[in-house]
């Protein structure tokens, strides 16, 4: 099979649906097909850029070009390589700094014409949840009809979205869409080094000993922190849980915080008298895996909607880490959507909390999660279900 992915940027490090796009074409070449990728709207190239990214051929054209350059150009390279599929990985802001993507919209189809589509919405539309502001509500409304509009043009063949807010809205809308997973961004390591936690600590000049290590346990994040998180009952109420396990709480960071670094300061000086407190910093991916696996559970920020979108929770549950959820999101009574397996190792922060956190939560890691997904996708392209026409009300 031959299949054209279509993105916004494809910057490594820099988008996680860059990053997905990526990682899936290269799976999908290891298995036996072929692949190439364009980056529509990529913001961290100057000019048009040609290459190998993860050994998949890729095209990425800059934002500063005319839109109409880019349909041309990208026209040409698809027709040259004339895929079975094109796949879109979309979402909303990845064509437009305020997810209003009406140029977009405009020229896609030049793209697409008498080629069988998939999309992947990675996001959908903003502002549908109880209490949104005016202002989302608007763009999310906006969002939505070029959202229909996109549908319309692309009739694509196969619908997939990844999370229960977007599954909720999709359905709400009258949209059919299958769930794919997303897979974790960190390869797992074959072997755990016990003292690797205890080595940066000390590096760090942090105050434990070899002995004392036994005396903590560890919670951490990997990646932002959103500026709205609300650290304090969580805090206090994981505080509790190991006072009752006779142990102290600490609390880790590991990743890229840049603009939310304020957001770890505060929750640092606020709760440094009961937690210890440290950030490792950005990590090789060896090390980020062997971070994973010194912790005892993992933080996010995510909220209970959006769990299956974040490459974050997948790479701590394909470690085998369990996942504490304390943010409800804009979805009442969403279901978990995340793939099966994965389901006991992620924990909500409801008034069962305490009582699940004593029980042993931790699993062995899957190391060949990506390949599992990817196959999923080219199965899901080699027998696409018969849809009836989409619609959007």
């Amino acid at each position: 099979m031959k299949i054209t992915f279509l993105t916004g940027s494809l910057e490594p490090g820099r988008t996680g649906v860059g990053d997905y796009t990526r990682l899936l074409a290269s799976e999908c070449i290891r298995l036996g097909h072929e692949v190439q990728m364009i980056a529509l709207n990529d913001l961290f190239v100057p000019t048009k850029w040609d290459g190998n990214l993860d050994d998949v051929p890729c095209t990425r054209l800059p934002e500063t070009l005319l839109w109409e350059d880019r349909w041309s150009r990208a026209k040409r390279m698809i027709d040259n390589f004339d895929p079975d599929w094109i796949s879109l990985q979309f979402v909303p802001y990845a064509f437009h700094p305020k997810g209003l993507f009406k140029q977009f919209n405009k020229g896609i189809s030049t793209l697409t014409a008498k080629r069988k589509v998939h999309i992947m919405f990675h996001e959908i539309w903003i502002g549908e949840y109880p209490g949104a502001p005016l202002k989302e509500k608007l763009v999310g409304g906006l969002q939505k009809g070029l959202v229909r509009k996109l549908l319309q043009a692309l009739t694509p063949k196969l619908v997939h979205y990844t999370n229960a807010g977007a599954m909720t809205r999709i359905q709400k809308a009258g949209m059919q869409a299958r769930h794919l997973p997303i897979f974790g961004n960190i390869r797992t390591t074959p072997s755990r080094d016990q003292d690797w936690l205890f080595d940066k600590l000390c590096e760090a000049d942090r105050p434990v000993s070899r002995n004392s290590m036994q005396g903590f346990i560890w919670f951490g994040f990997f990646g932002s922190i959103h500026d709205k998180w609300p650290a304090r009952q969580i805090l206090e109420r994981l505080r509790m849980f190991t006072t009752a396990q006779n142990k102290r709480p600490g609390l880790l960071h590991a990743g890229i915080i840049g603009k939310h670094k304020r957001r770890w300061r505060e929750i640092q000086h606020k709760y440094a008298g009961d937690w210890l407190f440290h950030s490792l910093g950005e990590l090789s991916e060896e090390e980020v895996s062997q971070y994973l696996y010194s912790l005892d559970y993992g933080l996010t920020s995510t909220p209970w909607d959006l769990v299956g979108k974040s490459g974050t929770i997948a790479a701590m549950v394909e470690h085998g880490l369990p996942v504490i959820i304390n943010v409800e999101g804009g979805t009442p009574d969403a279901p978990l959507v995340i793939q099966e397996e994965f389901k006991p190792l992620i924990i909500r922060a409801d008034e069962r909390l305490l009582q699940n956190l004593r029980r042993p939560l931790k699993q062995e890691p899957v190391s060949d999660n990506i390949s599992r997904v990817a196959q999923q996708f080219l199965d899901q392209l080699a027998r696409p279900r018969r849809h009836a026409q989409s619609r959007i009300a």
